[in-house]
Protein backbone atom coordinates (compact mmCIF):
# COMPACT_ATOMS: atom_id res chain seq x y z
CA UNK A 1 0.00 0.00 0.00
CA UNK A 2 1.60 3.34 -1.04
CA UNK A 3 2.22 5.97 1.59
CA UNK A 4 0.06 9.06 1.57
CA UNK A 5 1.68 12.29 0.34
CA UNK A 6 1.63 13.67 3.91
CA UNK A 7 3.37 10.55 5.24
CA UNK A 8 5.99 10.80 2.48
CA UNK A 9 6.54 14.50 3.28
CA UNK A 10 6.89 13.64 6.96
CA UNK A 11 9.40 10.90 6.15
CA UNK A 12 11.39 13.25 3.91
CA UNK A 13 11.49 15.89 6.66
CA UNK A 14 12.54 13.30 9.25
CA UNK A 15 15.33 12.07 6.97
CA UNK A 16 16.50 15.61 6.27
CA UNK A 17 16.42 16.52 9.99
CA UNK A 18 18.41 13.39 10.88
CA UNK A 19 20.95 14.13 8.13
CA UNK A 20 21.33 17.71 9.36
CA UNK A 21 21.74 16.60 12.99
CA UNK A 22 24.40 14.04 12.01
CA UNK A 23 26.21 16.70 9.97
CA UNK A 24 26.19 19.06 12.98
CA UNK A 25 27.56 16.35 15.30
CA UNK A 26 30.37 15.38 12.89
CA UNK A 27 31.24 19.06 12.35
CA UNK A 28 31.41 19.58 16.13
CA UNK A 29 33.63 16.50 16.45
CA UNK A 30 35.96 17.88 13.78
CA UNK A 31 36.07 21.26 15.54
CA UNK A 32 36.86 19.60 18.86
CA UNK A 33 39.86 17.86 17.28
CA UNK A 34 40.96 21.08 15.56
CA UNK A 35 43.64 22.35 17.95
CA UNK A 36 45.51 19.03 18.03
CA UNK A 37 45.22 18.54 14.27
CA UNK A 38 46.24 22.12 13.50
CA UNK A 39 49.35 21.74 15.66
CA UNK A 40 50.60 18.94 13.38
CA UNK A 41 53.29 19.94 10.90
CA UNK A 42 52.04 17.65 8.12
CA UNK A 43 49.83 18.15 5.09
CA UNK A 44 46.35 16.69 4.79
CA UNK A 45 47.64 14.16 2.26
CA UNK A 46 50.39 13.05 4.64
CA UNK A 47 47.87 12.82 7.47
CA UNK A 48 45.50 10.69 5.35
CA UNK A 49 48.34 8.38 4.31
CA UNK A 50 49.49 7.99 7.91
CA UNK A 51 45.93 7.35 9.09
CA UNK A 52 45.44 4.77 6.32
CA UNK A 53 48.59 2.93 7.36
CA UNK A 54 47.71 2.96 11.07
CA UNK A 55 44.16 1.74 10.38
CA UNK A 56 44.90 -0.82 7.63
CA UNK A 57 48.43 -1.93 8.43
CA UNK A 58 51.37 -2.23 6.03
CA UNK A 59 50.54 -1.59 2.37
CA UNK A 60 52.41 -1.72 -0.93
CA UNK A 61 52.84 1.81 -2.30
CA UNK A 62 50.40 1.12 -5.15
CA UNK A 63 47.69 -0.13 -2.79
CA UNK A 64 48.20 2.88 -0.52
CA UNK A 65 47.75 5.10 -3.56
CA UNK A 66 44.58 3.23 -4.54
CA UNK A 67 43.14 3.62 -1.05
CA UNK A 68 43.93 7.35 -1.14
CA UNK A 69 42.67 7.81 -4.69
CA UNK A 70 46.05 8.93 -6.06
CA UNK A 71 48.54 7.53 -8.57
CA UNK A 72 51.36 5.22 -7.55
CA UNK A 73 54.04 7.88 -8.33
CA UNK A 74 52.14 10.41 -6.17
CA UNK A 75 51.84 7.82 -3.39
CA UNK A 76 55.57 7.11 -3.62
CA UNK A 77 56.35 10.82 -3.16
CA UNK A 78 53.96 10.94 -0.22
CA UNK A 79 55.70 7.95 1.36
CA UNK A 80 59.10 9.64 0.81
CA UNK A 81 57.85 12.60 2.86
CA UNK A 82 56.40 10.35 5.58
CA UNK A 83 59.79 8.63 5.81
CA UNK A 84 61.52 12.02 6.19
CA UNK A 85 59.08 12.87 8.99
CA UNK A 86 59.71 9.54 10.74
CA UNK A 87 56.09 8.43 10.28
CA UNK A 88 56.61 5.54 7.82
CA UNK A 89 59.25 3.11 6.61
CA UNK A 90 59.55 0.94 3.53
CA UNK A 91 60.31 -2.69 4.34
CA UNK A 92 60.54 -5.91 2.36
CA UNK A 93 57.39 -8.00 2.54
CA UNK A 94 58.31 -11.08 4.63
CA UNK A 95 55.86 -13.16 2.52
CA UNK A 96 57.24 -11.97 -0.83
CA UNK A 97 60.77 -10.53 -0.75
CA UNK A 98 60.24 -8.95 -4.21
CA UNK A 99 57.57 -6.65 -2.76
CA UNK A 100 58.02 -3.57 -0.57
CA UNK A 101 55.49 -2.59 2.08
CA UNK A 102 55.00 0.82 3.65
CA UNK A 103 54.63 0.51 7.41
CA UNK A 104 53.65 3.14 9.99
CA UNK A 105 56.40 3.79 12.53
CA UNK A 106 55.84 3.67 16.29
CA UNK A 107 55.77 7.52 16.19
CA UNK A 108 52.91 7.41 13.68
CA UNK A 109 51.06 4.79 15.75
CA UNK A 110 51.48 6.92 18.88
CA UNK A 111 50.25 10.07 17.13
CA UNK A 112 47.24 8.29 15.63
CA UNK A 113 46.45 6.71 19.00
CA UNK A 114 46.63 10.09 20.74
CA UNK A 115 44.26 11.62 18.18
CA UNK A 116 41.83 8.68 18.48
CA UNK A 117 41.91 8.89 22.28
CA UNK A 118 41.12 12.61 22.19
CA UNK A 119 38.16 11.99 19.91
CA UNK A 120 36.99 9.09 22.11
CA UNK A 121 37.12 11.30 25.21
CA UNK A 122 35.02 13.98 23.51
CA UNK A 123 32.42 11.47 22.35
CA UNK A 124 32.19 9.78 25.77
CA UNK A 125 31.76 13.15 27.48
CA UNK A 126 28.96 14.08 25.09
CA UNK A 127 27.29 10.68 25.45
CA UNK A 128 27.59 10.89 29.23
CA UNK A 129 25.42 14.02 29.19
CA UNK A 130 22.51 12.18 27.52
CA UNK A 131 19.58 10.60 29.34
CA UNK A 132 19.20 6.83 29.33
CA UNK A 133 16.28 7.22 26.90
CA UNK A 134 18.40 9.33 24.51
CA UNK A 135 21.29 6.87 24.73
CA UNK A 136 18.97 3.94 23.99
CA UNK A 137 17.46 5.71 20.99
CA UNK A 138 20.85 6.73 19.67
CA UNK A 139 22.20 3.20 20.07
CA UNK A 140 19.20 1.72 18.24
CA UNK A 141 19.60 4.33 15.52
CA UNK A 142 23.31 3.64 15.05
CA UNK A 143 22.67 -0.11 14.91
CA UNK A 144 19.98 0.45 12.28
CA UNK A 145 22.34 2.69 10.32
CA UNK A 146 25.02 -0.02 10.40
CA UNK A 147 22.49 -2.59 9.12
CA UNK A 148 21.85 -0.24 6.22
CA UNK A 149 25.59 0.37 5.65
CA UNK A 150 26.23 -3.38 5.70
CA UNK A 151 23.42 -4.01 3.21
CA UNK A 152 21.24 -5.81 5.76
CA UNK A 153 18.19 -3.60 5.16
CA UNK A 154 15.22 -5.07 3.29
CA UNK A 155 14.94 -3.71 -0.28
CA UNK A 156 11.69 -1.87 0.49
CA UNK A 157 13.29 -0.16 3.49
CA UNK A 158 16.27 1.06 1.47
CA UNK A 159 14.01 2.50 -1.25
CA UNK A 160 12.11 4.53 1.31
CA UNK A 161 15.34 6.36 2.20
CA UNK A 162 15.64 7.87 -1.30
CA UNK A 163 14.00 11.23 -0.41
CA UNK A 164 16.93 12.17 1.87
CA UNK A 165 18.46 14.20 -0.96
CA UNK A 166 15.19 15.84 -1.95
CA UNK A 167 14.77 19.49 -1.08
CA UNK A 168 12.69 19.78 2.06
CA UNK A 169 11.33 23.24 2.90
CA UNK A 170 12.48 24.49 6.29
CA UNK A 171 9.86 25.97 8.53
Amino acid sequence: MPKSPNAADGRARLLADCHEAAHEVFAALNRSAGPELLSLDITMGQFKAMATLTMNGPQPVGELGRLLGISEPAASLLVDKLEELGLAVRERDPQDRRRTLVTATPAAEELAGRLRQGRREHILAWLGALTDEELGGLTRGFRGLMRSADGRVAPGDAASAAPIFAEVPRG
